[in-house]
Parts: C-alpha cells; structure tokens; sequence
C-alpha cells in the first residue's frame, strides 16, 4: 500500500485533533440554528465598540476582479487580541448568480488560534456576512432611526436585502415595507417570502415618489449609479446604505450625502472603498471630515448621531473583518 506523503498527513493532522480538538465545519443551517438576529445585533455593538477604539488588528481587505468572469474574490482578514483569535474569510460575488438561482455571494470563514495558526473551524461565510451585515444596520437603525418609524424600503431583494429587513424589524415597529429590485423575479419572491415570514404590509416597486412616505431605507446592492435622488426622500429619514463597495460602485445621491449626518462602520475602509465616499469627494461635494465618526463612537457615546427631528442620517457601511470575527466566535464558544 502507498504510503501517504508527509503533505498529505500534514492535512490529514490539520482536520483531525490539535490541541484544541477536532476542526468544526459549521453549515448555514447550523449556524442559523445558534445565532438570533437580536444577539448578532448585540455583537455587532460589540465589534464596532472595539474597533474605534482600536482593540484589534485589521487590514483593508483585498479585492480582486477575476479577468474574463464577472467574479470578484475577496479576503478579509482580522484579529481579536483580547481571545487571541484570527479569521479568515474568502467570498466571492457574480451578481448574475440570481439568474441560475444560485446566490450572489459565496464563501467560508476560517477561524483560528492567533498565537499558533491552528485551524478551529471552517464556517459558511455567505450566511456569516448576510446576519452580521444586516445586523450591522439594526444597531445603527436603534440609534439612527426616528423610534416612531413605521415605513421602511429595502433596495436590493437578495440574501442581504433579507437580512435587512429582519434586523429594522428586530429594532423598529415597522408597519409597511416598499421592496424595489431590477430583477421581477427576485423581487415577487422577497414580497411573497417576507410577506409570510414577518405578517407584514410589503408592496414591490419601481418608483421612488413612494420614498416621501419612508422613515428608513436600506439599500443592498451593486449599483454603480444612484438609486434615487434627494427629491425623492422627506426630511429625518434614516439610511443604511451597505451595497458600495468598491470606488465604481454608487447607491446614494451625493447631494443626499452632502445634507446629511454620515457615519461608518469604519472611516479608513469606507474612504479607501466606498464609490459612496470617493465620488462625492472627488466632485467637490464634501470633504472627507463630511464623515462624522463611526458608529462605534455613536454607541460608545463618543459621537452624537441624530441631533434634530429633521436631520437625514445615513450609516455608510462597506463592511468590516472583525465583524466576521465577533460572530464566528460566538458561534465556536457556543458549540464547544
């Protein structure tokens, strides 16, 4: 019989005991099972705390588009130094994947020891970035957000789009909710499924006239051009706007920008990333000081977010590792 090579009993070692056990291989459906949106809320709270205040190491996330294909690769890197934790999460995007019914953003969380490089877990990353990232947008919508808002609209009818609603209604009592996507399709599927899933008043739509009537909009998609114009929204509305970003990508008007308190998940990726940040800057619209802190000032009470009735806000999120992190722990130390 063939010997094994050391590469292969390297591997074989990898995914069978270390000192911390064996590997773990969390799927969507088990991770769903563990985690609430109410809890990743909290840790969202957690994590942007931290990051403004500077207790992890975080590099800009790599990004690169594969030639020939409409794929982009992603990585994302970041460390807790407080559990001496590291994860590694790898996504890709094909926003054409709806069309053979496959999602538009695929991929795994590593997690491992900080100190020794040893693998823990492997997790699904497509579902650990849809909650982290809608409840990225619930902690900002509790702060944000008038506590009397009842309409919402929800642009971008995919996974996160899903994730975004759960999240305004996991902090918000909404009563209506307006969903706009290019896509027919997707959009009657998202009406029908969030109409069952939450007992809710949602309404599919194509004109913005509508958004006079919102108190909160999330926009989740790969829009490179904007999504509706400052005409279109009433004085003391609240934005998540979490689909930019890359430089190209653009789904808030940059005069909405201009009149509005903006805060980030984090000042130096949304600046180096975000089509929603740099477009506006280059046109001379704002400057980059137009951004008023990161959220995690907001809820360390560093930052004031919303300072009259009638101010527009506007949580400009392009997403950030430690997200991926926080959750991908508590889904470890919760099964262990």
């Amino acid at each position: 019989m063939k010997q094994d090579s050391e590469e292969t009993k390297h591997f074989n070692n990898l995914f069978s005991l270390n000192k911390f056990g064996p590997v773990r291989i969390y799927a969507a459906e088990e991770i769903r099972k563990i985690l609430t949106m109410s809890e990743v809320i909290e840790l969202m709270a957690k994590a942007f705390t931290g990051l403004s205040e500077d207790q992890y190491y975080i590099p800009l996330r790599y990004v690169t588009e594969i030639p020939g294909k409409q794929l982009s690769v992603i990585f994302k890197p970041a460390v807790d130094y407080r559990s001496d934790r590291l994860s590694i999460k790898i996504l890709t995007q094909n926003d054409s994947n709806s069309k053979s019914g496959l999602p538009s953003i695929m991929g795994m969380v590593m997690l491992l020891d900080a100190e020794t490089g040893l693998l823990l877990a492997l997790m699904d990353g497509s579902c650990i970035t849809d909650i982290r990232t809608g409840a990225a947008s619930g902690i900002a919508t509790r702060l944000l957000a008038h506590e009397d808002s009842k309409v919402a609209a929800i642009f971008g009818c995919g996974a996160q789009g899903r994730t975004q609603l759960e999240a305004i209604l996991s902090v918000r009592s909404i009563s209506r909710i307006y969903a706009f996507d290019t896509d027919p399709q997707s959009l009657g599927t998202f009406v029908e499924e969030m109409k069952s899933r939450f007992k809710i008043d949602i309404l599919a739509c194509d004109d913005p006239v509508v958004l006079k009537e919102v108190d909160i909009i999330c926009t989740a998609t790969g829009s490179r051009s904007c999504l509706f114009e400052r005409k279109h929204i009433k004085p003391g509305v609240h934005i998540n706007a979490i689909g930019s970003y890359k430089p190209f990508m653009q789904e808030i008007d940059p005069e909405i920008i201009h009149d509005s308190r903006l805060f980030v998940d984090s000042i130096n990726s949304c600046c180096a990333e975000s089509g929603d940040i740099i477009k506006p800057v280059k046109m001379g619209i704002i400057k980059e000081d137009h951004i008023l802190g990161e959220i995690g000032e907001v809820i360390s009470g560093k930052k004031t977010g919303r300072t009259s009735y009638n101010d527009i806000t506007i949580f400009k999120s392009v997403g950030v590792a430690i997200q991926d992190l926080v959750v991908a722990n508590h889904v470890y130390d919760r099964s262990i």
